[in-house]
């Protein structure tokens, strides 16, 4: 853990490396923290694993942006079955133990919420902040944690703050080996995600969501490192299927024909101005050179070309 005047002299001297503000460099040291404590956290029932945006830019590497929210799967060991009751109890217990363990200088919860029996878990936690807080992020850290099947291999990958990887010479943490949610199936919940929920934001079924955009950055992302391939397909169908159960009472029109509330979210993206323009601001504040990225109109078509072929699947 660096003092004060430390942190603030490795950032700046980051700031001339790197085309992004002090608020996201120094956010990403405290998540960077975060994910190492939860990777340390072991347990006989349930293992965590890393996934969602975070994960393909802080293990994985493939996309080149600040993420600022922390999920983690909680998956259970050896395929046991439990009883609703013993899961209830389980996870229950494994909050306990998470909450004791978690322990990170600077970092304090000011919210924790657990839902949907325990297989749902929210944490608030606030942070230390040098630098005043851009608008385009939180002013805390947002851990959740999601009782999931995982489909694909998962693998162990080590995790650096922004500012260890743009000063080489620099090592802050000796990281742990996190387990990870592959690149494929971080594809697919993104692909699945983002085709569900701009048609539910435009029928009022959910708030807007200006960060929605950063699916279409990293799904184009992941086709440029030729990683949209035969796992995400096969595994379409499934994820699909699953959330179309999971809002069958707050998305009934996803339920009963998922493509066609696909293709309504893709011509949503191709012709709502706002969405380009989200995408923009996107780019702008959370893309490391937003100069390289891809552009709009050609970002959502290549998300177009993807879920033609994904449809065939469902």
């Amino acid at each position: 853990m660096l003092n004060k005047k430390d942190l603030r002299d490795l950032i700046e001297t980051t700031l001339l490396n790197i085309k992004l503000t002090g608020a996201v460099v120094e956010k990403d040291y405290y998540v960077t923290q975060a994910i190492y404590a939860l990777s340390d956290i072991q347990n006989e029932n349930f293992r965590l694993v890393f996934a969602g945006g975070t994960c393909l830019a802080k293990a994985h590497r493939i996309v080149d942006r600040m993420s600022e929210d922390i999920d983690f799967k909680i998956q259970i060991k050896n395929n046991e079955n439990f009883s609703r009751s013993r899961l209830i109890k389980a996870l229950k217990e494994f909050r306990v133990q998470i909450k004791s363990s978690f322990i990170v200088p600077g970092l304090t919860p000011i919210e924790e919420v657990a839902r949907n029996e325990g297989k749902y878990q929210r944490v608030i936690l606030k942070y230390p902040h040098i630098y005043p807080i851009s608008p385009t992020l939180r002013p805390d850290l947002l851990l959740e944690l999601t009782l999931s099947d995982i489909h694909l291999d998962i693998e162990d990958l080590s995790v650096k703050t922004i500012i260890e990887d743009v000063l080489k010479e620099v090592m802050i943490f000796s990281p742990p080996q996190t387990p990870c949610i592959s690149v494929e199936e971080t594809a697919i919940e993104k692909w699945v995600g983002l085709t569900r929920r701009v048609i539910a934001i435009e029928r009022n079924y959910q708030p807007d969501d200006n960060a929605l955009v950063r699916h279409i950055y990293d799904l184009n992302s992941i086709k440029k490192a030729n990683m949209i391939n035969d796992s995400f397909f096969t595994l379409a169908k499934t994820i699909v299927s699953n959330d179309a159960k999971q809002f069958k009472s707050q998305h009934p029109e996803y339920s009963v024909n998922p493509g066609a509330e696909i293709r309504e979210s893709l011509s949503l993206l191709k012709n709502k101005p706002i969405w380009k323009e989200h995408y923009q601001k996107f780019l702008s504040d959370m893309v490391y050179d937003s100069s390289t990225a891809i552009r709009y109109e050609e970002a959502v078509a290549a998300i177009e070309d993807i879920s033609a072929e994904a449809i065939h699947t469902l």
